[in-house]
C-alpha cells in the first residue's frame, strides 16, 4: 500500500485547481468595442444580435463617468455580450455621429453620452441620452433584448 505524503497531496491539489480554473469559461474583463457601425450592422445580422452604439467624446465628463462605472461593471460587461458594441467618438467620426443622430451639437452640447440600440438592418430600437449607472443601464439593455426576442 502506498502512503500519501504531504508533497504528493499538495501536488494533486494544485493540479486539480489548475484543471478547474483552466477549464472554466473565460469571462471578458471589458466590453469589446468596435469602431465601425457599418461592419457592426453586418455582424449583427449574421449573429442575430442588436447593435449598441456608444457616442462619446474625449472632452465629455459624463462619458468618462460611464466608462469608469457603467461600462466597467461586471453585469454590464456580461450583458454586452448579447450585443454588437460600437464606440463612436463624435469628434473623430463626425459623419457617423451625424448620420445616426449621435452628434452632441444636435442636443445643444449636452447630448453625450448617448447610446443607440438598433437591429442589424439599422432599425432604431431605443436611443438614450445622458449618464446611466450600471443598474439603470442593465435595465435598458434588458428592455432592448426583450424587443428583439
Amino acid at each position: 500500500m502506498r502512503r500519501c505524503t504531504l508533497g504528493s497531496l499538495l501536488g494533486l491539489t494544485a493540479g486539480l485547481l489548475i484543471l478547474i480554473v483552466g477549464c472554466g469559461g473565460k469571462e471578458a474583463k471589458e466590453i469589446e468595442w468596435r469602431g465601425d457601425i457599418t461592419a457592426a450592422l453586418i455582424l449583427a445580422k449574421q449573429e442575430g444580435k442588436p447593435v449598441m452604439v456608444d457616442f462619446t467624446a474625449a472632452w465629455c465628463p459624463p462619458c468618462h463617468a460611464m466608462e469608469d462605472s457603467t461600462f466597467s461593471d461586471k453585469g454590464v460587461i456580461r450583458k454586452a455580450r448579447a450585443f454588437i458594441p460600437v464606440r463612436i467618438d463624435v469628434d473623430e467620426q463626425r459623419e457617423a455621429a451625424v448620420q445616426y443622430d449621435g452628434d452632441a451639437r444636435k442636443y445643444g452640447g449636452v447630448g453625450i453620452p448617448n447610446i443607440l440600440f438598433m437591429t442589424g438592418d439599422g432599425t432604431k430600437l431605443k436611443h438614450i441620452i445622458g449618464y446611466h449607472g450600471p443598474e439603470a443601464f442593465v435595465s435598458v439593455m434588458d428592455s432592448v433584448l426583450a424587443m428583439v426576442r
